[in-house]
């Protein structure tokens, strides 16, 4: 199955779960789809082989995951050169990643995997509580519970202590022994990104020249690389998707309607900043000259100009 069959397919299981779906066009994207249903928002990469995706592409992943309070996913075929197993989910650089098959369940089913593949096998994390409770309960020492499952006494008092995977071939004697499911189910949907992510510099003197002044008027700035724009600018609860371009070219136009789209989609503005340009309005949203942008004097003024521009071509 080619790359863009695999897309369509992935889009269709979503909007088939109720979610609207937009869809970026972009080489070496961080992201090819993302989808919005009811409290769930995900940005998701889909690559015939997982292990294509580079740490930059999920880092920018990541980064806008984390801004949007967005759950990044990837969706694909196989890796090295094996399939990915059904209902099972594996990880590249610390984001989920699964198969078609699997989100199908996932989304239309409501069944949610609880094995991951890790080096070595398959594996699940446990209730440790509930294992000591019907341990506890079935009258089985430690020593015991150990012996019939051959593992260490040290093993099952990990696994009490939620320490550490449990092995899918040991797991499965557990339930076979308790006749319970303990295994814990991994919610790929809202897979929340922790910690801080490596900041990401300017690369350009235009992206330095327009950082700085989305700083002075009071807007946080993400750098993203793999993405139609350039940056996330947010203040409180207000978020441009921000693009920059020396002029304008089919390119920036292609860009500038992928961001709108997406922009629908996450509920957040466009804007796009080029070096000379003339105020237009490219699917509501504006390209504005580097001169008009650095008279702006604060965040309102800049909303301001943003849906006047707007309006101004809705009106005409």
């Amino acid at each position: 199955m080619d790359r863009e069959r695999l897309i369509e397919i992935v889009s269709r299981v979503f909007q088939r779960g109720g979610f609207k779906v937009a869809r970026v066009e972009l080489r070496g994207g961080c992201f090819d789809l993302v989808a919005s249903g009811l409290l769930t928002l995900l940005f998701v990469k889909v690559a015939t082989n997982i292990d294509t995706v580079t740490e930059e592409q999920a880092e920018d992943l990541k980064r806008l995951s984390k801004v949007f309070k967005a759950s990044p996913l990837i969706v694909g075929l196989k890796t090295k050169n094996s399939e990915l197993e059904e209902d099972v989910i594996y990880e590249r650089f610390g984001i989920y990643a699964l198969s078609p098959a699997t989100l199908y369940r996932v989304i239309i089913e409501g069944e949610l995997p609880a094995i991951f593949a890790e080096r070595g096998g398959l594996y699940v994390r446990i209730n440790g509580e509930l294992l000591r409770r019907l341990r506890e309960k079935h009258g089985y020492s430690v020593g015991e519970l150990a012996s019939l499952l051959g593992v260490s006494r040290k093993s099952i008092l990990n696994y009490e202590r939620e320490e550490g995977a449990v092995s899918l071939e040991v797991a499965v004697r557990m339930e076979e022994i308790f006749d319970e499911p303990i295994a814990e189910p991994i919610d790929v949907l809202r897979a929340k990104v922790e910690g801080e992510l490596k900041p990401s510099k300017p690369e350009t003197p235009l992206e330095k020249e327009v950082f700085d002044k989305l700083t002075e008027l009071g807007m946080g700035v993400v750098k993203v690389k793999r993405a139609p724009f350039n940056a996330l600018s947010k203040e409180d609860e207000f978020t441009i998707l921000t693009g920059i371009d020396e002029k304008k070219t089919r390119s920036t136009v292609k860009r500038a309607e992928m961001v709108a789209e997406v922009g629908r989609i996450i509920n957040s503005g466009g804007l796009f900043v080029l070096e000379k340009s003339k105020l237009e309005v490219v699917s509501e949203v504006p390209l504005i000259p580097k001169e008009s942008f650095e008279e702006i004097k604060d965040v309102d003024e800049l909303i301001e100009l943003i849906e006047d521009l707007k309006n101004r071509i809705s009106a005409k």
